[in-house]
């Protein structure tokens, strides 16, 4: 059986839409991954590459982590799928979530970022008896009808509705307004506007669907105030925040505490699992049937492995200096883009927060999406797609933001800062030097 890369590609594009998961697992190069250990990914033809995708963020410690490998081994030889009564995992987990996250007075468990999200919509609608949410230009969360809208757009899209594909039910969708990021006058104005209607503003307090662009604490702090005089449902989508900057989220970080917040990806080293935290006197409609009851179903909520992978996780970044250390990783690589971009006289410029990190290929700030419309997306991309040639793996889309886990290391990052350096240089020439 032939195993390399281009026949494994052929059989996948037979059976397969587009032989990937999703268009967002794109490399434009027929890479078929066979193994990952710490920071790399091994191809069918034995190839080493380093991860800077690390499972879209999901991967904080780097691949196949033993301590997260041995306790979920471990959980699975006792106990598999109940679905019915509590799991003594489910109580132990829940309890050090409510330990950790400011907003969380209970939580509750499912899938993915994107159910969590669908829920805290649906739970925030249930308590206030409205309809309407708010969310911003460039914001995303998650795949449903509700939100899946003016994320990426056009300059000509920016103000009106803008779905992310076809097939989205537009009444469900008319009913989620979208406002510019850090504008909180848009926000009072438009609350002001229309007492009682609002059910939620949602929104991710770093924009990392956009690559980096941080939410103001005034911002922040401006909602919370708004959000509570309308009597309106706050929600934190800390999807991509949450434990990838601190085990409180980044809530923990600003000192604003939102009504409702959502979390995956990095709380579980890989492993599927979505998180619904708040305030005790919303999320108990979860639990109870009847009047004023809010359904939250799904067979694979709380599954054992997610939770066993959940536990050691949170074990090992709660290690003293875990975060210290990756903040440390994330100044170098930030630190050394910024040194190249400035030597090679090239308009970018290095963002991100953190372990995230990312180049934007213009000059200025960048407080909203519609900074962003400035990007060289060709410079973009042409540079994303010469490192994944080189065996770096980035996420292969303008904007997109690039993770570091605690399995890299400074050797590591030097290195690819020099791959970095002599791809610039050489993709200078065709860029809008000077622009």
């Amino acid at each position: 059986m032939e195993t390399d890369n281009a026949a494994l590609t052929a059989r996948a594009r037979a059976v397969m839409p587009g032989g990937l998961l999703s268009p967002s697992r794109q490399l434009a190069h027929p890479y078929v991954f066979v193994r990952a250990a710490g920071p790399y990914l091994y191809d069918a033809d034995g190839n080493e590459h380093v991860d800077y995708h690390c499972g879209f963020g999901a991967n904080m410690l780097g691949h196949c982590a033993a301590a997260v490998r041995d306790r979920v081994t471990a959980v699975s030889e006792r106990i598999d799928l109940i679905g019915a009564a509590a799991l003594d995992l489910e109580i132990e987990a829940a309890e050090t979530l409510v330990r950790l996250i400011p907003c969380a007075d209970q939580v509750a468990f499912c899938s993915s970022g994107s159910e969590a999200t669908y829920h805290a919509l649906r739970l925030a609608r249930a308590a206030t008896g409205r309809r309407t949410v708010i969310k911003f230009q460039g914001g995303y969360h998650g795949w449903h009808d509700y939100v899946a809208m003016n994320v990426q757009s056009p300059a000509d899209r920016i103000g009106q509705y803008d779905p992310v594909c076809d097939g989205i039910l537009l009444d469900a969708a008319r009913h989620t307004v979208v406002l510019p990021y850090n504008d909180a006058q848009a926000a009072e104005d438009y609350l002001s506007a229309h007492p009682g209607e609002v059910a939620a503003v949602i929104i991710e307090p770093i924009a990392h669907n956009m690559g980096s662009v941080i939410a103001h604490d005034a911002f922040l702090r401006d909602l919370r105030r708004l959000t509570a005089d309308h009597g309106t449902v706050l929600i934190f989508d800390e999807v991509i925040t949450g434990f990838r900057h601190a085990l409180g989220g980044y809530q923990s970080i600003v000192g604003v505490t939102p009504d409702l917040a959502t979390f995956g990806k990095a709380v579980a080293s890989g492993h599927p699992v979505g998180i619904l935290a708040g305030r005790a006197d919303l999320m108990e409609r979860l639990g109870r049937t009847g009047e004023g009851a809010v359904f939250m179903g799904g067979t694979f909520n709380g599954t054992p492995p997610s939770l066993a992978a959940l536990l050691a996780t949170i074990g090992e970044l709660e290690r003293p200096g875990t975060y210290g250390r990756l903040f440390a990783l994330g100044d170098r690589m930030r630190t050394g883009l910024s040194a190249i971009v400035e030597r090679l006289g090239i308009p970018a410029q290095s963002a991100g927060y953190g372990s995230v990190w990312l180049l934007y290929f213009f000059q200025g700030a960048f407080e909203r999406y519609e900074d962003l419309l400035r990007n060289d997306n060709a410079a973009d991309l042409a540079f994303r797609r010469r490192l994944v040639e080189q065996r770096f793996i980035f996420q292969p889309l303008p904007l997109k933001r690039l993770y570091l886990s605690t399995a890299h290391d400074e050797a590591l990052i030097d290195r690819t800062l020099d791959a970095i350096a002599e791809t610039l240089h050489a993709l200078r020439p065709a860029m809008r030097v000077g622009a």
